[in-house]
């Protein structure tokens, strides 16, 4: 890997079956409670688990490995819980049908059994669509008084 990387990309030392990883990818798109996949030590910023994944694409460029994450929003360290798993995956350490499984158990100690720790190096958050419509004031409301409350539409993460 290329020494000016090694902050923004994370190194990974084996030889990767991308096309299974790319078959777990597709487990985890679609509106469903990813209570699994978050960190149990910060359980108390999101009250609502279930999120929406849009896409999962694992993406070869060169000698890096771009996974890129869309959904309506993120637990805290979801992306990179998810990434790891696909990693674990990618090494054939386990099967991609195993990502329904941990799902399916929404329990943290779940995925530690298969999973392991995975740095930030090389997450990115790329871009936040607002849904404009809740950015306008209501109606009634004096532009004095108006405070923002953003809703999510669309959130993109990458991971190199």
């Amino acid at each position: 890997m290329d020494p000016f990387q090694r902050h923004f990309a994370y190194h990974n030392m084996y030889k990767l079956n991308i096309a299974a990883m790319r078959d777990a990818a597709k487990y985890f798109i679609g509106k469903q409670n990813f209570s699994a996949f978050e960190n149990a030590s910060h359980n108390d910023r999101v009250t609502d688990p279930v999120k929406h994944i849009f896409r999962f694409d694992v993406k070869e460029m060169g000698a890096l490995l771009q996974l890129e994450v869309e959904g309506s929003g993120f637990l805290y360290r979801q992306v990179r819980n998810m990434v790891a798993l696909l990693l674990q995956v990618g090494k054939e350490a386990i099967p991609p049908d195993i990502v329904p499984h941990i799902l399916a158990s929404r329990d943290r100690r779940e995925l530690a059994k298969y999973s392991f720790y995975l740095p930030p190096h090389g997450l990115c958050l790329v871009s936040i669509d607002y849904n404009e419509s809740h950015l306008l004031p209501p109606p009634d409301c004096p532009a004095k008084s108006f405070g923002m409350h953003y809703t999510i539409r669309k959130c993109k993460v990458v991971f190199y």
